[in-house]
């Protein structure tokens, strides 16, 4: 197993990002457990990127300290449409309060085992590590996106009522 480790920091405050993240993870108010489909982007020359849509399980884990939010995730192994390996994954996602109240930070530390055997944990040493990287990293970068674009609604929301 090669373990990985992301981090990106969101502007928006933790209050409404933590909610925000639930809803985007499929974990609803009073569940513990959801799904979410995320995609996983590799970028390549030329402006394209290979991509493959994974379903993820996630679950709630319980509080590790104040204005911190833990969450289990982890998608199967597949192939994508062109014949790519992609490998499983396991792994905790954390969405922190920042340095100040604008600002969350989203950690994801996890697990993956390269497929394909020996060859494939070659490959992991030499290239599929900076591929896994690049992948989570602009995975947590759009969830990151995503969560910064419900704080602008909500502020729009709140300067339009007064």
């Amino acid at each position: 197993m090669a373990s990985i480790q992301e981090r990106v920091y969101i502007e928006a405050p933790y209050s409404q990002a933590a909610e925000a993240f639930e809803r985007r993870l499929g974990v609803g108010p009073r569940a513990s457990r959801g799904t979410c489909v995320l995609t996983l982007a590799l970028p390549v020359p030329d402006g394209h990127e290979i991509a493959r849509v994974v379903n993820a399980t996630t679950e709630r884990l319980a509080h590790a300290a104040n204005y911190t939010s833990r969450y289990a995730i982890s998608w199967p192994a597949g192939t994508t449409p062109h014949g790519i390996p992609t490998p499983g994954f396991e792994g905790v996602v954390a969405l922190s309060a920042g340095e100040d109240y604008a600002e969350t930070t989203l950690q994801l530390d996890g697990q993956y085992d390269p497929p394909a055997g020996a060859l494939g944990r070659a490959f992991d040493a030499v290239l599929g590590r900076r591929i896994a990287h690049a992948t989570l990293g602009a995975l947590l970068s759009g969830v990151g996106e995503e969560l910064r674009a419900a704080h602008e609604r909500i502020e729009a929301d709140k300067s339009i009522l007064s």
